[in-house]
Order: structure tokens, then sequence, then C-alpha cells
């Protein structure tokens, strides 16, 4: 089955070498959004309240009442986008991620502001040992409700599409020197798809620096590749 090719300005064509087929998360960033901790079907009823706290915390912080009802819908949108815990979006791994995603680019900023804030409000909120105040049902601060955390993994795995054939998928094979027993597969998303180089036991990558490190390899070794090494 043929890879689609994503669309928008997050897309270059292949040129000169693989760092152009990677355009979601960027050369330095590690983390996978995979790898984040899902949100629980707990978690996820408590997540207007959370929300909630999060928007009074900023007034409290003298944040203008404009800005922080901005931030708390960026954290509302990103917890439906991406499924994930509090804790996980309270993380400088979510911040990177969210940081370079072509929504937040697409909205100047915002999410990620937004997640540079919940970052501070997360841990102060911890220590506090105050309870979460209660969203009472207001809109603005509901959250669209997903699928379980399994069902979520299961969706997360049947999106991901082996593309071995395609000419992006090989040029990014040999970009990356990837042993023969990885694979290059296509991952749909909602922001657009994510070309990403997948380990024998399943793990998914989506940076050079990642593939290098889980290869055990210097990095940035792979720039100067010929063509895939055998396993």
């Amino acid at each position: 089955r043929a890879c689609p090719r994503p669309s928008g300005p997050r897309w270059q064509a292949p040129q000169r070498r693989g760092s152009e087929l990677w355009q979601r998360a960027g050369e330095g960033a590690v983390a996978d959004m995979d790898a984040l901790q899902n949100i629980s079907e707990e978690e996820e009823a408590e997540m207007p309240n959370w929300i909630c706290t999060f928007h009074r915390w900023m007034l409290s912080q003298n944040k203008k009442e404009g800005t922080a009802k901005a931030y708390a819908s960026a954290i509302r949108l990103l917890c439906e986008d991406d499924g994930k815990s509090p804790s996980a979006m309270g993380s400088q791994e979510y911040f990177d991620l969210t940081k370079g995603s072509y929504k937040n680019r697409l909205g100047n900023g915002q999410r990620s502001a937004a997640v540079r804030l919940f970052m501070e409000f997360f841990p102060a909120h911890q220590l506090s040992g105050e309870p979460l105040q209660q969203a009472d049902g207001a809109k603005m601060y509901q959250v669209t409700p997903k699928a379980s955390s399994e069902k979520r993994t299961q969706r997360h795995e049947d999106m991901m599409m082996v593309d071995s054939e395609s000419q992006d998928a090989q040029q990014l094979r040999i970009d990356l020197d990837l042993p023969s027993d990885w694979r290059v597969v296509c991952r749909e998303r909602s922001s657009g798809d994510l070309l990403a180089a997948v380990s024998p036991g399943g793990c998914a990558y989506s940076s050079r620096q990642a593939v290098d490190k889980r290869l055990n390899r210097e990095p940035g070794s792979s720039l100067g590749a010929g063509p895939a090494s055998a396993a």
C-alpha cells in the first residue's frame, strides 16, 4: 500500500539528505509522542477540573482573563488531540514536541506557550496538596471524550502503515543507514502524516538523533551514510 504524501507547508520533497523527510519533531528532538503516557479514563474524567484549576491559577499569577482563557482552551484542545496524561503534558518532552508541531506554528506558538505555563502549574499544584477546583460542567473546560488508553494505543498501531516500497521510504532508509531488520512506516495524524523508523522491537523513532542513539552510534553519524547496512 502506497503511503500518501503529506500536504501543507510541513512537507518538503526529498532532495539531498533525509532531514527533509523528517519534519514533525526536527533533527534535535529525541522524544516521540507515543512514548509519553496516555491519559487514563479516570484522568480523562478529571481533565475539566485540571483545566479549571489551571485557568484560575493563571489568574492568580496576574495573567489577563483573555490570555488565561486562551491558554486553558489550548490545553483542552491538546488533550483532545494527543490524549496524554496531565503529568505528561507538564513535561519538557511534551513541550518540545508541541513546540515543533504544525498546529503550534499555525497558531503562532500559542499551544507551546500554554504548555510552558502548564509546566509551571503542574508541579506547583502537586506541591500545594490542594484538591482540584471543580469545573461544575462549565463548557470551556469540557474535553470531548476519547477512547480508553488501550483503544487509543490500538488505533495508533492500526494507523501505522508499512511503506517500504515508496521512494520517500527508500530514501529515508538509505539516509539513516538503517539495519535491514528495521522498517520505515508512515503514520497518519490529524496534523499531517509522519515518516518514522521502527526498530525490530516495534519502537518508532522520529528524528535522526533518536535513531543514532538507539543504534549506539555517534550523534549525526548517519549524515554521511551510504546504503543501509545489514543487521
